[in-house]
């Protein structure tokens, strides 16, 4: 598997999640409207001698709006969206970290879900 085939695989598994049809992207400059779900470049490793990268780690931002139930949702959110994606072959949930997106705008409320892919 690519890069790139992984990007687009986690991407439309995240498009699939409850009420996130067209709210995940891994476009990093495109504008957020929460909740959404956003992609980011993964850091890449070498095992051994190859040809290319064996593995990618990505982190998935859950972001949702600014308001007094924003964590609550963000908890409804998270384990939805790591089902979706423990659910893919060759992807593993590692974690999810509490933290801020930001991306033009004002500073949202997000987790930070870190996830392996084989390639």
């Amino acid at each position: 598997m690519t890069v790139k085939t992984a990007s687009d695989t986690i991407v439309a598994a995240l498009n699939a999640v409850e009420g996130m049809t067209g709210r995940a992207t891994s476009d990093l400059g495109a504008t957020v409207n929460p909740p959404a779900l956003v992609l980011g470049p993964p850091a890449l490793m070498w095992e051994g001698v190859c040809d290319g990268p064996t593995s990618a780690r990505f982190l998935v931002y859950a972001v949702e709006s600014v308001d007094e139930r924003a964590l609550v949702r963000l908890w409804v959110l998270v384990p939805l969206v790591a089902a979706a994606l423990d659910a893919l072959p060759d992807v593993s949930v590692i974690r999810a970290d509490p933290g801020a997106y930001l991306a033009g705008g004002p500073e949202l409320p997000c987790y930070e879900i870190q996830i392996e892919v084989s390639l």
